[in-house]
């Protein structure tokens, strides 16, 4: 008699692992594969230069971005798409003490698009880790407003993003949506220069040897959308 009721604890117990593991499991969604969004914002930094003779962050100061990534998983592991950015900041260093003395307001805007893949290593589980790489092409505009019969001039510059490097970790709060912080390191050079002085606009391309290396370093949050 009691060597059956401890075989009939022993099973009970059993019954109750197994249920209890079943649940557990049930709570973290399988690996997902198609469509994936997410959103990024958080803060730009600039660094490098324009021009040889000019930093980037003597023309632009830093931004706030909205970058969205869009695109699909076509195993577990591995995103495929593309990025759309938009960076919202003024005039930085020497520019912005021109702007202050000729009492204009300057506003800067960027934009940058292009594709990328990215590594997730734990795209099963609630915390996914994740690895990036894009390329891509990107300009940057300063807008001046003179508050005078001159109206507004802008200059802007356009170029080759050749690295965009990404990284960051998912939270996965439900089956829908999750969150995350990321850092982003971009690089690229511009070739091309734009002038707007409100009568005609001029563009002309940048020197070979005068062109310079810069960069963003962005870190923010990322909401993804189908983790």
């Amino acid at each position: 008699m009691l060597r059956r009721m401890k075989n009939g604890a022993w099973g009970l117990g059993l019954l109750a692992v197994l249920s209890v593991s079943r649940g557990a499991l049930a709570q973290v969604p399988p690996p997902k594969t198609g469509f994936q969004m997410a959103l990024r914002t958080g803060y730009s930094a600039p660094f490098g230069k324009v021009t040889e003779g000019l930093k980037l962050s003597d023309f632009s100061s830093g931004q706030v971005p909205l970058i969205v990534d869009i695109g699909g998983k076509p195993i577990p592991h591995l995103f495929l798409g593309g990025y759309l950015g938009l960076g919202f900041g003024g005039a930085g260093g020497s520019t912005a003490d021109t702007c202050d003395q000729l009492n204009a307001g300057c506003f800067g805007l960027s934009l940058r698009f292009g594709i990328q893949a990215q590594v997730h290593f734990l795209p099963g589980e609630k915390f996914n880790p994740w690895l990036g790489y894009g390329i891509g092409l990107e300009s940057l505009g300063l807008g001046i407003d003179q508050n005078d019969s001159r109206g507004a001039v802008a200059a802007g510059v356009g170029g080759f993003e050749f690295a965009h490097l990404m990284a960051g970790a998912d939270v996965r709060l439900t089956r829908v949506i999750g969150i995350g912080p990321f850092v982003d390191f971009s690089f690229g050079r511009y070739n091309r220069v734009t002038l707007d002085d409100g009568d005609t606009t001029t563009s002309y391309d940048i020197e070979s040897s005068n062109r310079a290396t810069h960069g963003w370093a962005t870190f923010g949050l990322r909401v993804v959308f189908f983790p």
